[in-house]
């Protein structure tokens, strides 16, 4: 956890480890991210999805939930930012390593919450962390306690008055933007490090002017470009959604239909109905479309199928019978890797997200497996 922070668009650096003693360079820039809600529904098309790069089943000084949480970020930023392509879950990991060594010490619930909250010094001109310009409050202390100035906030250590622009992000799918739960936090910082334009993470200059962007220091961006690289040559988990025969093409069903709009009522054997899916008519269609299983319409009714295995014993193809509402109102198609595809809510589009970590984990689930 070092590094300078943002301050305006995100724009003050100071460093996190000011707990450890440790002081450091603010640094003060706009950010060059520009727009809103109207740019951002402008790009609503086009681009080329992120990376697609295995996640280690384990990396060693990250919690699981934040593994999960840049792994989902890496997943869905295409949604956010269409145009934005080669993002992937190490470099929203090589930033929380820097800003906060992965909210290390912290405890992180299955949902992401982090408690106690991460807080940078008093953004107050005072010199404590190197810094010497006034940031006054804009959020009265929501965020960051402090209804007099700033501070950075989160495991990625954002700024409330840019966590409260375009860059804040619900990562977890509860309805809720808040930069101390490391999915929304994770999801934000891949939002921020895409910009609006057409950006390529993949390329290392490009990388490095959107690092540059989030802390305007170069040697901030070595260090995180440095995790970055580390990160990148750990070898991915072998449990991934590479599953051959039907429960493969049953897979590559949901998968295709990523990006269509939750429907409440949609989707058939046929694809999708009234412009998008619903979450038990995706699994509908896909079971159709890749093995030609005709499934029940409801999730409810999925429940009673046939075939119950545990958590520990899932397989790729598997369904996913969710109880978040006390109805057995959820659905989701287990694809490896930890992850599910499924249609989330109104609002959301199809997506994968992780499953066996993170959100998903803290409610019931009925497991069953139809491809044998």
């Amino acid at each position: 956890m070092s590094g300078a922070k943002k301050a305006a668009a995100l724009g003050c650096g100071l460093p996190l480890v000011l707990i450890a003693g440790v002081l450091g360079l603010c640094v003060l820039f706009v950010a060059a991210v520009a727009g809103g809600a109207a740019e951002q529904k402008a790009e609503a098309g086009g681009g080329a999805p992120g990376v697609s790069q295995g996640v280690p089943a384990k990396v060693a000084g990250v919690n699981p939930v934040m593994l999960a949480a840049y792994s989902n970020a890496a997943d869905r930023i295409h949604g956010v930012r269409p145009k934005c392509s080669g993002v992937r879950w190490s470099v929203i990991a090589g930033i929380g390593k820097v800003e906060s060594n992965h909210a290390g010490g912290r405890k992180i619930s299955p949902a992401g919450n982090i408690t106690p909250h991460i807080l940078g010094p008093r953004l107050d001109g005072s010199g404590v962390g190197g810094n010497t310009t006034a940031f006054k409050d804009t959020d009265n202390g929501r965020w960051d306690g402090d209804a007099h100035s700033e501070r950075a906030v989160g495991p990625m250590q954002f700024l409330p008055s840019t966590w409260e622009g375009v860059s804040g992000q619900d990562g977890n799918n509860d309805g809720k933007k808040n930069p101390h739960n490391a999915f929304d936090a994770a999801l934000g910082t891949a939002t921020y490090l895409c910009g609006t334009g057409k950006n390529d993470l993949g390329n290392d200059a490009q990388l490095r002017k959107a690092i540059l962007r989030y802390n305007q220091s170069g040697k901030y961006a070595d260090d995180v470009t440095g995790f970055i690289r580390q990160y990148d040559q750990l070898a991915p988990s072998t449990d991934n959604s590479a599953a051959g025969g039907r429960a493969g093409d049953v897979i590559q069903a949901a998968l295709a239909q990523q990006g269509r709009p939750y429907v409440w009522g949609g989707g058939s054997t046929s694809g999708p109905t009234k412009g998008g899916f619903d979450c038990s008519g995706l699994l509908v269609y896909a079971f159709y479309k890749g093995a030609h299983i005709t499934l029940p319409r409801t999730s409810q009714a999925m429940r009673s199928l046939k075939g119950a295995v545990s958590r520990s014993d899932l397989k790729p193809g598997d369904i996913i019978v969710i109880n978040n509402d006390g109805n057995w109102g959820h659905v989701g198609l287990y694809i490896g890797g930890g992850k599910m595809v499924h249609a989330p809510r109104t609002g959301k589009n199809v997506e994968t997200t992780p499953v066996t970590t993170g959100y998903w984990t803290q409610y019931d689930w009925a497991i069953r497996r139809v491809l044998r």
